[in-house]
Order: structure tokens, then C-alpha cells, then sequence
């Protein structure tokens, strides 16, 4: 009749009601013609415990009237006919946003957490708004009788995390960086990452503008002739040792970032794209906490490799001298003269095995293990951790990890990739880390002390050899480029996501 609302009976077959009867719930739809409007739901009727529940909690005493702030019913988590089972992950993935309607800003805090994040990506098991606050019986803390009150949370955590220690009721599952009353750890921790991020992109940032200018110039001017990839003598740079180490590097930094940048942006279109070509949120979550393994893997194995370098073969040069990677004063006045270059107040530095573009790489490799591999560990292992500490230490961990992981990130696929395959006078890809290799002619002009000290002392001859098989340098090309590609494009899809 004309004014009844339309269902379609569709929607109703997939219901949880879909075995009654439409006078189950309509009183007087008997009726021909329907009284309009149609007499309120009365789903207490069969519903009891919920609807008493309802009507002593928070929900009841939310404000009257339309918008986003009535008090909600039990049409407005459940739906109308379209109810879905609530274990169903229809209604599971919708909860949240349900609750969003009314609730943004705690919406917000919870999906900058590891909780919202991994019920964003569908994870199993992840915890959503309703594993926390009963959905019926909804209380504020200070109620004694509400799951998020002190004495009670300690059980809610542990609903989830068999075994917790009391300490884990101490994380904040709604945290505020910007809020200090809350939290001055976790305050002072996004402060301390954010001047840090500030810092490093800040100055490579301008380092990064300075040469690419400084190149292009150059290479106009013909100051700056392209550096030899191919063809010719090579000199043998890196060991096999230094090669595999780097391959695993690259292997599982490309993975962690690839599923850890998902995890940090779970709404985006890429970040579930790269969750389902992983097998899942699942998949995805054990691939990178594997790649964590191997990261501490490859840490541990480079250390006791310099040790037994230093100690059982003598080569004491792997730790001090000019072929060190630890940073001198030399580093120092390299920078100050590079940027002289920058901005043609002097000629170009003359470089010897390392540069201090590389040395930085090479430290921030062993800072980054221990910021982000310890800070994983907990967050992994909440409840072995909240043994021993408190549970806020957890929020201050998940904070560390992800800036961190942005900067990591953004470094090695932002200034990494252009100190190494992208500046004018190295495109279009360098691959001697994957061969070993260098062409002589290039490494006179990149590493002149270098090539210097070898003539001084007799040893270039033993130190050239063939160039690397047409084979080897294609697999390497292809393999780099794919790396630096990749790389590139998950950079500037992070930043288009904000």
C-alpha cells in the first residue's frame, strides 16, 4: 500500500530472522489496511537479558532526538531485516563503524593502535569495540560494574591474552600522543620520534635537492660524465659474505615494509591489495614477524663476523683504518665539502672506500634493529613483557615501532635509492652490490683515495678481475630495478595516504 516501506525479500532469507513471521515483530500489521506508521519494535520481547541490559546502560541515558547523537537502539548496531549473526564477519568488520557513528573520537585512538589496525585487515581473532565495552549493558569506568573499569579490566585483557599479568591492564587501548594529561610517556615518545624524523628527512631532504641539482649542472656542463657500469676490468669490492648478507637485507627489509606499511594503513585500497596477495591478515602477520626473526638473524651473524674478522683473522682494518666504517673527523669535513659543491663553492670531495653517505647507512642499520627489533619483540609477546613491565610501555613501543619503521622506510626508498641508482651520474641502477664488482674506470672516479692507496702499496693487480657474465649482470638489473621500483611506489602510496 502506498507509505508502507518495501523489503526485499532477499534481504529477510539472509536474516537471523528470517524464520518469523513478519507479525513477530510488527504488532497490528495484521491489519488491513497497516496502521501507519507501524508501531515501534519490540525486540525485548524476545531478547529479555539484552533489553535489560540496555535499558541500565550508558546507551539508555544517551540524548533523545535524530542525528548521530540519538540514543541508539537495537536497530542501530543490528540493523532492521538485514540482521546478521553476531559472530558473523559482516557484522564483525561493521561493528566498529557502527560504533564510530556516535563514538569518533575513540574510533580514531583505537584504530591508531595494533588493535584497530588488525580489525581493519580482518585479522582473526583481532579485538574490536564490543570484546572490550559490553554492547548492552554499556557502563562508563567509574562504574564498577563496567568490563573497563580498574578492577575488572585485568580479566577483560585477559579474555584475549590468556595469562596476562595484571601489568597489561596498564595499556592505553585509546591512546593520545597529543595529549600529555594522558600519557606524558607516550607524549614524550611521539615528540621524540617526530624530531627525529624531522630531523634526518629534513636534512637529507635538502642534502638529496642540493646534489640532484648539483648533478644535473654538472652533467650539462660535462663536469660530470655518467659512471661506468659495464664492460672493461673490475675491481672486486664486496665478498661473497658482504653479497649474501646484503641479498637477505634487501629480501627481508622489502618484506617487512611491504606488510608493515599494510598493517599501518589498513583503510587504504594497496594496503588490503598487498593483504590479499599475502593469503590474508593472518599470512601477512606471521611473514612479517618471520622477517623479524631473520632481521635479528643477519644482525647477530654481521657482529660475530667483524669479531671473528678482528680477532681469529687479524684483520684489524674491518674495525679501525681507512677502510672502517667507523665514522672519523674526515666524515665530518666530507659534508662540509660536499656541500660546498652543492652550492659551487669548491670542488668535489675525493672519497675513499666509504663515504659518509654510506657510513650512515651502514649505522642506522644497528639503531634500527634495536629501536624497531626490540620494540616488535614487545609488541609481539605483550603478555611475556607486561611481566616485567608496565602496559603502557606497550603503547610507547607500538609509537617507537611504527615512526621508526616510517623512517627506515622512507630513508632507504627516498635518499638510499638516490645516493645509490637514481643521481644523474649513477642512473640508471648501480648492481655491484649484487655482483661484486665494479668497472676500474668508475671506481677511479668514485673511490680516487681508494684507487690511490691500492697503487701506492702494490695490491690494485690482485684486486682486478673479470667482469661479472652477461647472465649475472641481467638477473641483477632486472632484480634491482624491481627492488627500487617497488620501493618507490610504496613510498609515494604511503604519502598520498597521509
Amino acid at each position: 500500500m502506498m507509505g508502507a516501506p518495501k523489503i526485499d525479500p532477499a534481504v529477510l532469507a539472509h536474516s537471523v530472522h528470517a524464520s518469523l513471521s513478519c507479525v513477530s515483530c510488527h504488532a497490528g500489521i495484521e491489519q488491513i489496511p497497516h496502521p501507519m506508521p507501524l508501531a515501534p519494535v519490540a525486540c525485548a520481547s524476545c531478547h529479555q537479558m539484552q533489553g535489560r541490559e540496555l535499558a541500565h546502560g550508558s546507551h539508555a541515558a544517551a540524548p533523545g532526538g535524530g542525528g548521530k547523537t540519538a540514543r541508539p537502539t537495537c536497530t542501530t548496531c543490528h540493523g532492521t531485516h538485514n540482521v546478521a549473526p553476531v559472530t558473523s564477519g559482516t557484522f564483525q568488520r561493521g561493528i566498529t563503524r557502527t560504533c564510530a557513528g556516535c563514538h569518533r573520537e575513540a574510533y580514531r585512538s583505537y584504530m591508531s593502535t595494533p588493535h584497530g589496525q588488525a580489525a581493519a585487515l580482518g585479522l582473526r581473532g583481532a579485538p574490536r569495540c564490543v570484546n572490550c565495552h559490553d554492547p548492552h549493558l554499556a557502563l562508563p569506568p567509574t562504574n564498577p560494574l563496567s568490563r573497563v573499569s580498574p578492577a575488572n579490566r585485568p580479566n577483560t585483557c585477559r579474555s584475549c591474552h590468556a595469562g596476562a599479568d595484571v601489568k597489561l591492564a596498564g595499556y592505553d587501548p585509546h591512546p593520545r600522543p597529543d595529549d600529555p594529561t594522558r600519557s606524558h610517556l607516550i607524549t614524550y615518545a611521539h615528540y621524540f620520534m617526530v624530531v627525529l624524523l624531522a630531523g634526518v628527512f629534513g636534512f637529507f631532504g635538502l642534502h638529496t635537492l642540493l646534489w640532484l641539482q648539483r648533478s644535473l649542472v654538472g652533467r650539462l656542463r660535462g663536469e660530470l660524465p655518467p659512471l661506468k657500469h659495464f664492460g672493461g676490468p673490475h675491481i672486486q669490492r664486496f665478498t661473497v659474505v658482504d653479497r649474501l648478507t646484503h641479498l637477505i637485507v634487501i629480501l627481508s627489509f622489502m618484506l617487512l615494509s611491504l606488510t608493515g606499511l599494510a598493517l599501518m594503513h589498513p583503510e587504504t585500497a594497496w594496503a588490503r591489495a598487498i593483504t590479499g596477495f599475502f593469503g590474508g591478515a593472518t599470512a601477512m602477520r606471521i611473514i612479517h614477524l618471520v622477517n623479524g626473526g631473520i632481521t635479528f638473524g643477519y644482525f647477530f651473524f654481521h657482529v660475530l663476523y667483524l669479531g671473528y674478522r678482528a680477532l681469529i683473522k687479524k684483520q684489524r682494518y674491518a674495525l679501525l683504518g681507512p677502510d672502517s666504517l667507523v665514522p672519523t673527523w674526515q666524515d665530518i669535513v666530507d659534508i662540509w665539502r660536499n656541500f660546498r659543491w652543492f652550492l659551487y663553492l669548491g670542488p668535489q670531495p675525493r672519497m675513499g672506500r666509504w663515504t659518509y653517505w654510506e657510513k650512515f647507512d651502514y649505522w642506522a642499520v644497528f639503531w634500527g634493529v634495536a629501536i624497531i627489533g626490540v620494540s616488535g619483540l614487545m609488541l609481539a609477546a605483550p603478555v611475556f613483557f607486561t611481566r616485567f613491565m608496565p602496559g603502557i610501555a606497550l603503547n610507547v613501543a607500538f609509537v617507537v615501532h611504527s615512526e621508526e619503521a616510517l623512517l627506515a622506510t622512507g630513508f632507504i626508498f627516498i635518499f638510499h635509492f638516490f645516493h645509490n641508482h637514481l643521481r644523474p651520474e649513477k642512473f640508471p641502477i648501480d648492481v655491484s652490490i649484487l655482483t661484486g664488482r665494479v668497472p676500474l674506470e668508475r671506481f677511479k672516479e668514485e673511490r680516487p683515495l681508494q684507487y690511490e692507496a691500492l697503487v701506492r702499496e702494490g695490491r690494485l693487480q690482485q684486486a682486478i678481475v673479470p667482469p661479472p657474465s652477461r647472465f649475472i649482470t641481467a638477473i641483477s638489473v632486472l632484480f634491482g630495478w624491481a627492488v627500487v621500483i617497488t620501493g618507490v611506489v610504496l613510498i609515494a602510496l604511503v604519502i598520498f595516504a597521509g
